[in-house]
């Protein structure tokens, strides 16, 4: 997979191409405290005065360089991937692999950041089922009335308790349930929704 850059990050990360290897580090190193604490107006002005480098400049610079670690973290990009987003940018082989490092060192620090974005969601752990039928009533002598009972547990964290979920539903309806997330499932496997999940931003 690879990050599309659109065409501001990409303007800013050539001006790599102008610096040294140590400004570069120095770059990577603010860009890195950007994701994790936010912006610095202080450093910036520091790093202004240290590498003669407007402030604007190295601000759009850290994060065009933020976004980058950013989003190749969230997609968990591979070091092929990684190369082949910066390739269109045309980056000296010595800045990408510095950049890539960067990225590689910081990119579990850098998911458990930006997960502080993201609201905190109930995620599956585990089903249970029972399938209740009911043969004859009184009233009516030969009917079958199936129901499915549902365990359903969730969890919102490694270290919360589950949240137990009881339901139950027919076999039509579950029937209906199963078809529709299979359809789901099926769509978001498409080509198209490959193309538009990896520009989502």
């Amino acid at each position: 997979m690879i990050i599309e850059l659109d065409a501001s990050h990409k303007q800013d990360l050539v001006l790599l191409k102008a610096i040294s290897i140590e400004v570069v580090n120095e770059f990577c190193k603010i860009a890195i405290e950007f994701i994790k604490k936010g912006s610095n107006k202080k450093l910036y002005i520091g790093a202004s005065q240290k590498l003669n480098i407007p402030v604007d400049k190295i601000e759009s610079l850290v994060d065009s360089i933020s976004h980058l670690f950013s989003e190749c973290s969230r997609f968990m990009l591979n070091e092929n991937d990684f190369n082949d987003t910066l390739a269109p940018i045309k980056l000296e082989e010595d800045i990408v692999n510095h950049l890539r490092e960067c990225y590689f060192e910081n990119r579990k620090d850098i998911r458990v950041s930006l997960q502080e974005f993201y609201p905190n969601l109930d995620h599956y752990q585990s089903l249970e089922w029972r399938l209740d039928t009911q043969i004859a009533n009184r009233s009516l002598g030969q009917t079958i009335n199936p129901i499915y009972m549902l365990k359903l547990l969730t969890k919102s964290g490694a270290d919360q308790p589950s949240t137990e979920h009881l339901l139950q539903t027919d076999p039509n309806n579950l029937k209906h349930l199963c078809n529709e997330l299979e359809s789901a499932l099926n769509e978001i496997r498409s080509y198209e929704n490959r193309i538009i999940m990896r520009n989502i931003k």
